[in-house]
């Protein structure tokens, strides 16, 4: 793809985004009578909703720590976790994923790690939770959900998708390593075959997938509508594979709106779910904007200073330290 090519195509997801956020403040606007929901706003479950998604980056930040130990790269608090709320950031401000690019410069200007390693790496804990994801999801639609819906049929279908080829990757590495011309020494059944580095990332894309029915039901009862568990659950599946295939930046608009309308399908009116959807979305960023700026500062723009600025600073620190 041509730079030109590539301007047009960030140029195009943006104006996508920015049209979608116009259609729903319209959409907002002329049903505005559905704000009556935010007169039973519970305050105690937007502080328990804001508090899942900063465990949802902890645990994530964890699942992106844990192959650098393969290349003995140690990592404080503030880098692995800084890392993942930044790099969040610039997903929700670039398309395609754009915050991965801000993890593989500073590791590889900070760390040494190249970038065949990082792509190597990152495919690596990719694929563990495409294929547990997509175990979990065919299961469940197989056993729990009723045939004769062509939503679930659709379900069914991709995570059958996402854990064959989730398998397939991980138990062919070498001959995809090939098609994607990996170096031996970068495959990613480096990472795959140590299997305590395998069975803690398994763990963790547990806790992040089990956080996500547990976002769907306090986003939801936060604002008085009523949902069980189990439908929460069902919701999540479909918004997980949705946040996998993210191409809109931080998928603004798409994930509102597939939440409204799944939402629907299990009664809850479309307006309601949509509501739910932005309470979700506006906590997040208020957890998001700050910290990862917060870190951003941390990580790249005070490294990046003249000299003469950090010497005032170490001194302003030394006068204010007792």
């Amino acid at each position: 793809m041509s730079e030109q090519t590539r301007k047009l195509y960030h140029s195009s997801l943006l104006l996508l985004s920015l049209v979608l956020l116009l259609g729903l403040g319209l959409y907002i606007q002329k049903n505005s009578s559905v704000f009556v929901y935010l007169k039973s706003l519970r305050p105690d479950y937007i502080l328990l909703l804001l508090a899942m998604h900063a465990l949802d980056f902890y645990l994530v930040g964890i699942i992106q720590k844990l192959p650098l130990s393969k290349h003995n790269i140690t990592l404080k608090f503030k880098e692995w976790y800084g890392l993942c709320v930044t790099a969040e950031l610039f997903n929700m401000l670039l398309p395609a994923k754009g915050g991965t690019g801000i993890r593989m410069l500073y590791l590889k200007d900070n760390k040494g790690l190249a970038i065949r390693e990082f792509l190597s790496m990152s495919f690596a804990v990719v694929m563990i939770g495409f294929t547990f994801l997509g175990s979990v999801g065919l299961l469940y639609c197989h056993f729990f959900l009723k045939k004769n819906q062509a939503m679930s049929v659709l379900l069914e279908s991709v995570f059958l998708a996402l854990a064959v080829s989730g398998v397939a990757l991980l138990f062919f590495t070498e001959t995809v390593g090939k098609i994607f011309k990996f170096k031996r020494r970068y495959s990613p059944k480096l990472y795959l075959k140590d299997y305590k580095l395998t069975a803690l990332t398994t763990l963790a894309w547990i806790g992040v997938f089990l956080l996500y029915p547990i976002k769907v039901y306090l986003a939801f009862t936060a604002i008085g509508i009523e949902i069980n568990f189990i439908d929460s659950f069902e919701i999540s599946m479909i918004l997980l594979i949705i946040s996998l295939f993210q191409v809109l930046p931080g998928n603004m608009g798409v994930k509102e709106i597939v939440t409204a309308y799944i939402g629907k399908q299990y009664g809850i009116e479309f307006e309601a779910a949509l509501l739910a959807s932005l309470i979700d979305r506006v906590i997040m960023l208020l957890f998001l904007f700050p910290m990862g700026f917060y870190f951003y500062w941390q990580l790249f723009l005070e490294a990046s200073l003249p000299k003469a600025f950090r010497v005032i600073k170490l001194k302003q620190s030394a006068q204010t330290s007792p």
